[in-house]
């Protein structure tokens, strides 16, 4: 299934996908539904339509039809309405003049500034972590880096970003510092869009990106407890992240009325 768009960027099918697990039932509200449990099917959408930005499913100026999007989620319009306002209200989606939901497009400067904040709050966030991580953290953090490495080696671009987002965003879990990671998750949202834009490239070379190194260094730190050394390669791998994106910018054009 696809969302309705008016971008005219190709897009993969099942454009959700990566974020549908666990909603396979039919959430339709009914005349007798409590607004408990409005709030919860509302809940729902929002956590899938998040994930969908961070994990780099949704794409800058990609239009988010309400009753499109509703059937695919199988929900009725009204909680996924209310959770495109509170995305809205979180300036991960904006409004056009019709009320529709839009992935932003994101200039240089603001790219500029998101790094720029990526590197104090993941900074922080992996130094905290290396003061707290575990033995049993730490052996899934290199589930997920082996997992990444397995993906640039394939050059299968989508899954050496959802394996890096999942690092990040565990990382910053494991620092046991729910306002950082709070903070984050809005950031991650706005950012997720961009290195979207990456998969409408052509195929490189296996190792384009490099992040391997840096997310090695990332967990020799946690495993040592250094935190300076995992601070240190969490802002590696995002100032290296951010020069791999930057030139996709130009690409992200306005979205053209319809």
């Amino acid at each position: 299934m696809r969302i309705a768009l008016s971008s005219e960027l190709p897009v993969r099918p099942g454009i959700l996908g990566a974020a549908s697990r666990g909603f396979g039932l039919d959430h339709r509200m009914t005349p007798d539904m409590s607004s408990s449990a409005r709030e919860n099917l509302s809940q729902r959408a929002y956590l899938r339509i998040r994930a969908s930005l961070i994990h780099s499913e949704l794409h800058p100026g990609q239009r988010l039809v309400l009753r499109p999007l509703a059937a695919e989620l199988q929900l009725s319009p009204t909680p996924v309405r209310e959770a495109l306002l509170r995305l809205v209200s979180e300036q991960a989606l904006t409004l056009d003049e019709r009320g529709s939901a839009i992935v932003p497009v994101i200039g240089p400067d603001e790219f500029s500034e998101i790094t720029e904040v990526r590197c104090d709050l993941e900074g922080r966030a992996a130094a905290r972590a290396a003061l707290h991580v575990g033995g049993s953290e730490i052996e899934q953090l290199h589930s997920v880096a082996a997992a990444y490495g397995d993906a640039e080696r394939c050059c299968d671009r989508a899954a050496m970003l959802a394996s890096n987002a999942e690092l990040h965003r565990l990382v910053c879990r494991m620092a046991r510092a729910p306002l950082i990671l709070r903070f984050l998750e809005g950031i991650w949202m706005r950012i997720g869009p961009v290195y979207a834009l990456k998969l409408q490239e052509p195929a490189t070379p296996a190792g384009e990106f490099g992040g391997g190194e840096a997310h090695e260094r990332l967990l020799a730190a946690l495993r040592d407890g250094n935190p300076d050394g995992a601070r240190a390669a969490i802002v590696e791998d995002v100032r290296r992240s951010a020069g791999w994106l930057s030139h996709c910018l130009p690409q992200a054009a306005p979205l053209q009325a319809a």
